[in-house]
């Protein structure tokens, strides 16, 4: 065995060397750091926006429908768009105004012998009264007209011309079996007489589907022809006009055949 003993004389020598190399490894000591001062940011809060109140509307009431009162007079309403309203109980006389959907009429009479046509006032304008007439099938009745006038005469608001206008010339009547042709000369108008309407007008009482009837026929020929047949019991006759723009001229009696 090897003797591992050191001489003491070179104890001497290694105990120095040794205490300065433990010197030597000895860690130098780290700092403490110095405290840094820590800025705390404090957050200023956004600002809220006030919610705007909505008001509940007030509810509004629906004004309640006053009924429109009922006329007291047999009355009817027009049905189209536009209506003629004429002078006289058929389409030949002159237009004396026109009438809309909706217009309210008071239904005054209807013809005798021919009830297709209807004599009205207008309630919207003074009753002198202001009346004309409308064919039947252009009204709604609005009330019973079984208490309405039989009105015999068609001439009841027929304007007469101004100007000094004579009576038909040369009016005259002719039949071939049931068709009576009516003839007159013609006339001429005076300046700015024209109505820019029919020029002539007929009025007939005679036997038409074995009835005794009234029609009138208007035209701008200087004849017309007219169904009359010989079954009635009642005599047919009529008679012939001209006309202006402000009325009709003096009749003539048509000698009937």
């Amino acid at each position: 065995m090897y003797n591992l003993a050191v001489p003491k004389t070179l104890l001497f020598f290694l105990v120095p060397l040794l205490l300065a190399a433990c010197a030597a490894f000895e860690p130098t000591a780290t700092p403490t750091p110095t405290a840094t001062n820590t800025v705390t940011s404090t957050l200023t809060p956004t600002s809220t926006h006030t919610a705007t109140v909505t008001h509940t509307p007030t509810e509004t009431q629906t004004p309640s429908i006053t009924p429109t009162p009922t006329p007291d007079f047999e009355w009817g309403v027009i049905n189209v768009k536009m209506a003629s309203c004429r002078f006289g109980p058929g389409g030949g006389y002159l237009l004396r105004t026109t009438l809309y959907q909706g217009d309210v009429v008071e239904i005054y009479g209807r013809m005798e012998l021919n009830e297709n046509w209807w004599f009205v006032h207008l309630p919207n304008y003074s009753k002198k009264p202001y009346g004309c007439w409308v064919s039947r099938e252009l009204i709604d009745p609005g009330s019973d007209l079984s208490g309405v006038l039989r009105i015999t005469d068609p001439h009841i608001v027929l304007p007469w011309t101004t100007q000094p206008y004579s009576a038909l010339k040369g009016v005259s009547a002719s039949r071939n079996g049931n068709v009576v042709t009516v003839r007159w000369e013609s006339f001429e108008w005076l300046p700015g007489d024209d109505s820019l309407q029919l020029k002539y007008l007929v009025e007939a009482w005679v036997c038409q589907d074995g009835q005794h009837v009234f029609r009138a026929y208007g035209t701008n020929d200087t004849f017309i022809q007219i169904q009359d047949e010989q079954t009635c019991e009642e005599v047919s006759h009529g008679r012939a006009f001209g006309s202006d723009k402000h009325g009709y001229t003096r009749w003539k009696e048509i000698s009937w055949p």
